[in-house]
Formats: C-alpha cells, structure tokens, sequence
C-alpha cells in the first residue's frame, strides 16, 4: 500500500513545488515592478474577486479562452496541431454577425440557435483545409494553421472595411445584430450572460465523450499511437479530420457567443488574441477539458486584476502577460522534468 502511494505522494510534492515557484517569481516581478508582492496580490484579487460584479466580469472572460483551449484539445488528442484558433474564431464571428444583421426568423431562440451554427461552421470549414493538406499531402498542419490565421485577419479586415461596413459609423466594423440576435445579461449592470455556462456544458460534454464513448477512445488511441490505432481498425484519417472539425467549431463558436453575447457586432481588433491565449491554456491543463477551466479561470483573474493592480500601484497591466509567461514556463519545466524521470 505504501509503494502504491509513494508516486502520488511525489506527484503531488513536486505540484506543491511549482505552484510555490510560481508564486515566488509573481512575487518578485512585482516587487521589481515597484510594489510591495503582498499588495500586487491583494490588487490583483480585489480587481478580479472583489465584488460580484468583478466576479462575474472574470466568469465572462473565461468564455472564449474555454471554447479556444478546447478547440486545441480535442484535435490535441489525436495528434493533430490546431494552432489556427485565432483565425478560426474571426471567421466564426464574422458569420455570427452575418446572419445577426442580414435574417431575422421571427423567434429569439431561433436566430441565436442558427447564428451559433453558422459561427461553427464558419470555424470548422476554415480548420478543414488544413486538415485536408495535413492528411492527404502530409503538410505540417502547425505551419499551415498558424499561417491562416494571418489570412483569416486580413480577410476579416477587408470585409469589414469594404462589403460589410456599417454606413453609420465610422469606424471598421459591420452593422449591429439585431436585438432578436442578442443573448440577454442575466444581470443588470453586467454583461454576464448564459454564455459563460455554454462553455461550461460543452467542456463538460467533451469530457464525457473522452472517457465514455467509443469515438472519444479511438481519438485517444490515435494520438496515442496511429499504426496501432490502425491496425485495431480505427479509420485514423477519418479521426484526425473530424477531430479538427471539432476544433474548428468550438473555435467558431466562441467567436459566435462573443458576438451575440457581448460585442453584437465585429470591428477592427475584435479579438486581443484569444486563439493564441487559449493555446496557452490548453498546453497548461495537458487537453484536460477539465483542467481548461481552472487555468482559463486563473488566466482570466490575472487580466481582470492586473487593471485594478495599475490603478493602485506603479506596476503596468501589461504585467499579467509577463505572470502567464512565467507560469508556462515552469508548468513546461515541471512536464519535462516529470517525462523525463519517468523514461529514466
């Protein structure tokens, strides 16, 4: 029983390690940055934790770095990069925003339901060729997902400036979505809305699906090991498309929720690079669905209090990117350390 128990144990002290490494180098960034660590902490919390209406303003954050982490996951989980989230979300808001201010079918429900679809669709058909170049010309799908989200910006800049502009503003951006389109605050003087536990069912259903259904092990066994996976007769080209389709929808869809439940149109820097934030957090969780949600929560404290840490202190907002560097650093350390005492 004790043997049983020791890699635990050791599992959970070198946890307990980074977690207190981690802290200690936030500590000393802001003391550098001029602060006194405790005081940068309490900023930082009370910014982020302080009342409910901050609470609730870090709840909403999580959304789309939630639905952009699992859209890395789950192709993750066969083996496939899709680093195109960024690009993938653009487009999927942009589709969201299309359909929000161009139809209207009479019926609340209905015109968020297909606004939704339409944002995934748009997010899945950017992912598919990608997938199509990786399977069938064996091109790295790193390189070609990160370059179009590049492609996908400027698409959505074009549009936005030219065929879909709002003629009433003079700002880049398309028209507002009609309010038909708009998913309500569920309370006042906030714009927390039923998004943020969309993303929470989702993540929930995705972890059910790994652990609980055929598919969802023959994504596992793909990533784990393809000419086995093969061999067993799991169709592994079928697996890698349809995971990245996956991924490219949850991407989509975050755009989507952004646009129908905050923003209610699509302007020029839309997203401060939610794909690339969530790519982060998924690499921080290990394609945890699970997971995802503590780090996007902890991601989303760190920029909602870094506001409230500039306003009190000398210490730059900017410094929560420079605090989530730093915490990938040694999670990255940790991984690797781990690895490598367990192949030794």
């Amino acid at each position: 029983m004790f043997t049983a128990r020791t890699p635990s144990l050791k599992k959970l002290s070198f946890s307990l390690l980074l977690v207190v490494c981690i802290l200690s180098v936030w500590a000393l960034i802001i003391w550098f940055g001029g602060e006194s660590p405790f005081k940068g902490f309490y900023y930082i919390i009370d910014g982020s934790l302080g009342n409910h209406y901050q609470i609730l303003s870090t709840l909403n954050k999580m959304v789309p770095l939630i639905l952009a982490a699992a859209a890395v996951a789950v192709p993750a989980w066969t083996g496939m990069w899709n680093i195109g989230g960024e690009g993938q979300l653009l487009l999927g808001a942009f589709g969201a925003a299309l359909v929000g201010f161009s139809v209207d079918f009479g019926v609340g429900l209905v015109n968020i339901v297909v606004a939704l679809i339409v944002s995934a669709a748009f997010g899945m058909a950017w992912a598919a060729w990608p997938a199509i170049f990786k399977i069938k010309l064996k091109m790295d799908e790193v390189v070609t997902t990160l370059m179009g989200n590049y492609i996908a910006a400027q698409i959505i800049a074009y549009l936005i400036n030219k065929p879909f502009r709002d003629p009433k503003s003079p700002l880049a951006q398309t028209p507002y979505i009609k309010s038909s389109f708009v998913i309500p605050y569920l309370f006042e003087g906030t714009q927390f809305s039923a998004t943020f536990f969309v993303a929470i069912v989702i993540v929930l259903a995705l972890f059910i699906f790994r652990k609980r259904f055929l598919l969802g092990y023959e994504f596992e066994i793909t990533g784990s090991n393809s000419v086995f996976a093969e061999l067993s007769g799991v169709r592994v080209s079928k697996t890698k498309m349809l995971s990245m389709l996956i991924g490219g929808a949850l991407a989509g869809l975050a755009g989507g929720l952004l646009v129908l439940g905050m923003t209610q149109r699509v302007m020029q820097s839309f997203s401060p690079g939610y794909g690339f934030t969530g790519l982060l957090v998924c690499l921080l969780a290990f394609n945890n669905p699970l997971l995802i949600v503590g780090i996007a929560f902890l991601f989303s404290v760190l920029h909602t209090g870094s506001v409230n840490l500039q306003l009190f202190s000398s210490v730059p907002a900017e410094i929560s990117g420079v605090l989530q560097a730093v915490m990938v650093l040694f999670v990255a350390a940790f991984k690797t350390f781990i690895v490598g005492r367990r192949d030794g």
